[in-house]
């Protein structure tokens, strides 16, 4: 984990406007990919320049930034010219997540945004779905969350019908009525971004989903790091504590804010414990199996729960079903031959997660379990 801890000097020589070490004995390849992997490769450039010795990586650092004030670029653009037309069509539209948080950050387009987030009431939600159509945007993806819209090179914008859907259990009911905890998006008249302390709420609960299923980065990481810091004399602690407790992560939360704080607010880092070395090998398909195989007490229960979800779930992404519930087995049946399609997930995904299934062991479950006990995953 040796790249690990100089990747971290290197992001807080960047944060704290301190002067870059050259570091001896290092695999510049490794520290590279580190970076790339935690969308962090672009705080690299100033080191790079002064201390890299291989021009291969130092180009490879110099392109990724570069792209990424392009990328950038472009993204603020659009995102201006969704929210502005979605102002004249008076839809009522929420901003979240990294959209908001990158403006946390010292120069915002180091804050690297894979993709758009907003979230438009319900009444209105074909409606969005056609105006991202007629300002060029494909529909790609249907999920039970959001629609997934692209335009190359740069833009993908998942539209959501909900932020946190009723399968998650926790922050459901918190977050299903969400206007009231808006405030006024810049001098948009229809467009909102939650209020300081929800907004963090709301991160946490997107990390603890992340953590679950699709695994966290570095830059998650960051980002609350830099969002405590940004708002430390804002932010009201015993409110979020009382919000977290009530959701009982609060130990989740409290764990990842200590690791933050360990990672970006202190000069050294010490070892990184199993948590921490978990988080920085980053997730994957067997991690996100074995947590799923435990959640659900075997192997048979989770494989029928991953081809036929329960009817809360499959509404969401079936609206149909809220009116016509004995539709669900049609349902099914139209859910799994999308998943072929172009729009569902690749077939080698689907075969790799119950190849995975299979080959599962109790011992490997038992490991995964412990972990997220550990840091208070539900």
């Amino acid at each position: 984990m040796k790249e690990a801890k100089i990747l971290l000097e290197i992001v807080k020589c960047f944060l704290w406007e301190k002067e870059y070490t050259s570091y001896n004995d290092i695999d510049e390849e490794k520290l590279y990919q580190l970076a790339k992997i935690n969308n962090l490769s672009n705080f690299l450039e100033n080191w790079a320049q002064k201390y890299c010795k291989s021009e291969k990586i130092k180009n490879q650092i110099d392109q990724d930034y570069t792209t990424q004030i392009v990328k950038d670029t472009n993204q603020n653009i659009e995102i201006e010219k969704i929210l502005t037309t979605f102002e004249k069509n008076k839809i009522r539209t929420l901003v979240v997540k990294g959209a908001l948080m990158k403006n946390i950050y010292p120069q915002n387009y180091m804050r690297q945004m894979c993709d758009v987030d907003i979230l438009v009431e319900d009444i209105n939600f074909q409606k969005s779905s056609q105006i991202m159509k007629n300002m060029g945007y494909h529909r790609c993806h249907n999920h039970e969350k959001h629609l997934v819209f692209e335009k190359v090179p740069f833009m993908i914008v998942e539209l959501h019908r909900k932020l946190v859907l009723e399968k998650d259990v926790i922050g459901y009911e918190y977050f299903n009525n969400i206007w009231p905890i808006c405030i006024k998006y810049k001098d948009y008249e229809n467009i909102y971004q939650l209020d300081i302390n929800n907004a963090y709420v709301f991160c946490i609960l997107h990390l603890l989903s992340h953590f679950k299923f699709t695994g966290i980065k570095m830059k998650d990481i960051l980002d609350v790091y830099l969002y405590n810091e940004t708002y430390k004399n804002s932010l009201d602690y015993d409110k979020l504590s009382q919000i977290f407790e009530d959701f009982e992560i609060q130990d989740f939360a409290e764990n990842i804010k200590n690791i933050a704080y360990k990672w970006f607010g202190t000069d050294n880092v010490d070892d990184f414990d199993e948590i921490e070395t978990f988080i920085l090998k980053g997730s994957n398909l067997n991690n996100r199996v074995n947590y799923s195989i435990g959640k659900n007490n075997g192997k048979f229960k989770f494989f029928i729960k991953l081809l036929f979800p329960e009817m809360k779930i499959m509404k969401e992404k079936f609206p149909i079903l809220k009116k016509f519930p004995p539709l669900l087995p049609v349902m099914w049946i139209t859910r799994i031959v999308k998943d072929i399609g172009p729009e569902g997930l690749p077939l080698k995904t689907r075969f790799d997660t119950i190849k995975l299934i299979k080959e599962a062991n109790s011992e490997d479950v038992q490991k995964i379990k412990d972990i997220y006990d550990k840091l208070g995953v539900k």
